[in-house]
């Protein structure tokens, strides 16, 4: 479902989307970075195709969350036909197993307390095998779970595996080990269920301004959830970005830097 967000942007959008950033700003230190991560990868089609081609005209980069049981050869070589090869625009990674929901209660989990921590660590490592098979050292290790949330037995598994860091949501819980940093997202910019688009744009505004002013932002793009209105909005916020030099845009390895 595409957010009400994009039923209807108002004229001001630039001048609003402007005004978040300088606040955001002047709350902070005066610098941030930005990073981008965009979910549920692995099939080629229009909306992957202007999502890339947005990133590709302003050249920022973006962390592709890949979902490893989606992929195959060639749908990565379709993929990379549209985002170029070995770019290091692009930082692909690991977005679960199945992208399956294993919790019988509560919140959506496929990496949740319902499964024993030898079957999480199982799915781990292949999706882990799946994505270095078909990526080879394209394939970067970070790991984004489906839905952001993970137990703590998911954590102990991904640092036994050697990955670098995992992306939740913004305050996630489990705390994740000091072994294993917390990539965390602060700004969602299309899975916003506010029924008012007033309300989401407000929402969203106050999301950016506040991820800027804490130094680090981190933007969720979904880009099945995204009509031309969507795209338009992320075309000006790259842009905007962009031309805001006090803002860096990085990736999950330099963030770890």
């Amino acid at each position: 479902m595409i957010s009400s967000l994009y039923d209807d942007l108002p004229s001001t959008i630039e001048d609003l989307l402007q005004h978040a950033i300088t606040k955001g700003l002047a709350n902070g230190t005066g610098k941030a970075r930005l990073f981008f991560r965009a979910d549920d990868i692995a099939v080629p089609g229009k909306q992957f195709t202007q999502l890339i081609e947005s990133f590709r005209d302003i050249n920022l980069p973006l962390c592709l969350a890949v979902v490893p049981t989606w992929l195959t050869p060639s749908r990565f070589n379709a993929l990379q036909d549209i985002t170029g090869k070995k770019s290091s625009q692009w930082c692909w990674h690991q977005h679960g197993w199945l992208h399956k929901n294993h919790e019988t209660t509560g919140k959506k989990q496929e990496f949740g307390t319902a499964r024993s921590a030898h079957k999480q660590l199982q799915d781990l490592q292949n999706g882990k095998n799946r994505l270095q098979h078909i990526m080879d050292e394209s394939f970067s290790l970070f790991f984004t779970p489906p839905w952001n949330r993970c137990s703590m037995d998911t954590l102990n598994g991904l640092h036994a595996l050697g990955f670098k860091a995992i992306s939740r949501s913004r305050n996630a819980r489990p705390d994740a080990p000091s072994n294993l940093p917390d990539l965390q997202i602060n700004i969602d910019i299309h899975t916003r269920k506010e029924p008012d688009p007033k309300q989401s744009l407000n929402a969203l505004l106050s999301e950016l301004e506040q991820g800027i002013s804490s130094g680090t932002g981190g933007i969720m793009i979904h880009h099945q959830r995204m009509n031309q209105t969507a795209f338009y909005f992320l075309k000006l916020l790259l842009t905007t970005i962009r031309a805001t030099p006090q803002i860096e845009a990085v990736s999950f390895s330099e963030l770890l830097e």
